[in-house]
């Protein structure tokens, strides 16, 4: 029979592991932010004037050599940038998901193949982690690019360019830290799904962290009884919505 009390220490020891990977990610997107920021104060030395790049100096050609386009080229640096740091923040998105997946295997006692728990699919877009993963990159380097582009064309300063910048790296924190929550969660619930079928349970219970954070949704679900055959990640089971606090334990007869 499991604690209450048991199940709280499970879902702390699993929120640290996954807090050490967001920080860790973080901390590789700071070091393309100030390779971008290094970059910029040399476009705009390079081609500015009273500290402002007009569009058609942007659209002038770095050399007669290459033919690439000064604009071009520090959009694909943005790019290059990103992509460079994908597989760090693969690999440090994968070790958290697959410690998740051993602590609850090893709370539970039962072995788990990790690597059919990571490729399955969950939530409403039908995706994976790693999808997940590439499609933010993505978005970011379509948004800052947009950015950059967008602020030539206003005439910005360099000092501008760069409060824009900030603001646009502040909500990719924000993003990776949603995804982080968000996939340890959904892992540890995929996870108890296979460990609750395997342990032939024919019953869970619905938890959630009962304070003033609660959402409506989570709170009216505390507590609810469903059979193993309604289990579903993302409507009957954790997470609800993105960095979802819940939980599920079994119904022990």
């Amino acid at each position: 029979m499991y604690t209450e009390e048991q199940f709280i220490q499970l879902e702390q020891e699993e929120r640290t592991l996954t807090d050490e990977a967001i920080l860790a990610m973080i901390l590789l997107t700071h070091i393309v932010k100030t390779n971008l920021e290094n970059e910029l104060r040399s476009f705009y030395q390079k081609y500015g004037k009273d500290n402002v790049v007009t569009y058609s100096e942007a659209r002038k050609w770095v050399s007669d050599k290459d033919h690439t386009k000064r604009l071009v080229a520090l959009l694909l640096f943005i790019s290059s940038e990103f992509q460079s740091i994908l597989p760090d923040l693969t690999t440090e998105l994968e070790n958290m998901l697959k410690s998740v997946i051993l602590k609850e295997s090893d709370f539970f006692d039962v072995e788990l193949d990790d690597i059919k728990i990571l490729d399955k699919k969950w939530g409403m877009d039908d995706s994976t982690w790693l999808k997940r993963l590439e499609e933010d990159i993505e978005l970011w380097i379509d948004k800052i690019s947009a950015d950059l582009k967008r602020s030539i064309l206003q005439r910005k300063t360099l000092d501008e360019v760069l409060k824009k910048l900030e603001k646009r790296f502040n909500s990719i924190e924000s993003v990776i830290t949603t995804l982080g929550l968000s996939e340890s969660t959904a892992v540890g619930s995929l996870a108890r799904q296979k460990i609750f079928k395997e342990l032939g349970i024919s019953k869970y219970q619905f938890y959630t962290k009962a304070d003033e954070r609660t959402c409506e949704t989570c709170g009216s679900m505390h507590g609810l009884v469903f059979p193993m055959s309604a289990y579903e990640v993302g409507v009957t089971a954790s997470p609800v919505h993105p960095r979802c606090r819940c939980w599920e334990v079994p119904i022990m007869e």
